[in-house]
């Protein structure tokens, strides 16, 4: 009913819109849950990447939401690493451990044809598990090739423009990171897409739900083109840009066979480097998911990852 009633009109979807809340008498609208709800989707979405199938993933089906605080991993079931010298699976906990509040989860391939082993971190500054507002970036790492794709999370502001407090956030993060090193090309047929990690995650204004086997709505834009954007709006003298000015994007799923190809994000980034993003990510968004995977497995561009033997 609500989605016939959203088509008559622009108006009309808009005032729909804003009673949704109103009717949805169940929990779902707080920061904390909106911020759960998009560490849920990167997860579920890196899964995806590292080739997980949902069916394999008890952990995210057997979520108890009781048990989550500051972060959507803290209600998983999976086994809490621990740390060990020179391990890279302890790394980046026992770096952010004194922040705030830390959640590390692993998840191992359970026999059979199933290739995935990797990793959640999730580091809530305190500040934001204080109840501060704050947003996220989560970080996939793949080990063996250093792929280095970062999700910035952005929820529209009003009138479905940027809000100026997202923009800041996002060019006082980008003026803090260190640039990437270019990567040496091994062979011809070693090329990628787009070098740059950064994308936007921008989600329509709905609420953290119980429909864990599917990620959030919303689309994935370059860096570059949602700065281009602004820039050409600072120019116009117009407000901001709007998410519906952004007519070129990715879905979840086509990003996902992306990255898992090697077409998307920066290779030969060195752990220590992405750590330093990571850093810049919980001082200026508050909370950061790195997800770091450790499967080995043959990509479609010719990139050269070996396969699990």
């Amino acid at each position: 009913m609500f989605a016939n009633l959203r088509r008559i009109s622009s108006d009309v979807e808009a005032e729909v819109q804003r009673l949704m809340p109103l009717l949805d008498d169940a929990e779902g609208w707080s920061e904390c849950e909106l911020g759960w709800r998009d560490e849920r989707d990167a997860l579920v979405l890196f899964a995806k990447i590292a080739g997980l199938a949902l069916n394999d993933f008890s952990e995210v089906r057997l979520w108890d939401k009781a048990a989550a605080h500051g972060a959507f991993i803290s209600g998983l079931t999976g086994t809490a690493v621990q740390p060990t010298l020179d391990d890279i699976r302890g790394r980046v906990a026992t770096r952010f451990s004194g922040i705030g509040e830390t959640v590390v989860r692993t998840f191992a391939s359970r026999g059979g044809n199933r290739s995935y082993d990797f990793e959640a971190t999730s580091i809530t500054d305190r500040w934001v598990a204080d109840g501060g507002k704050g947003s996220l970036d989560a970080y996939y790492y793949h080990v063996d090739t250093q792929t280095l794709v970062v999700l910035r999370y952005v929820r529209p502001g009003p009138n479905g423009l940027f809000s100026s407090d997202a923009r800041h956030r996002m060019d006082e993060f980008h003026s803090r990171v260190r640039r990437l090193p270019r990567s040496a090309r091994q062979s011809a047929d070693d090329y990628s897409l787009l070098e740059d990690p950064l994308f936007l995650r921008i989600h329509e204004p709905v609420p953290f739900t119980a429909a864990l086997h599917r990620t959030s709505s919303g689309a994935i834009y370059p860096y570059g083109q949602v700065t281009a954007a602004i820039s050409a709006t600072v120019e116009t003298s117009l407000p901001g840009p709007s998410v519906g000015a952004l007519t070129r994007h990715l879905v979840p799923t086509d990003f996902a066979r992306l990255v898992r190809d090697g077409w998307l994000g920066a290779r030969r980034v060195p752990l220590e480097v992405a750590m330093e993003w990571v850093e810049a990510t919980i001082d200026t968004a508050g909370v950061a998911l790195v997800v770091v995977d450790f499967s080995l497995r043959q990509r479609g561009n010719g990139s050269g990852i070996k396969t699990r033997v």
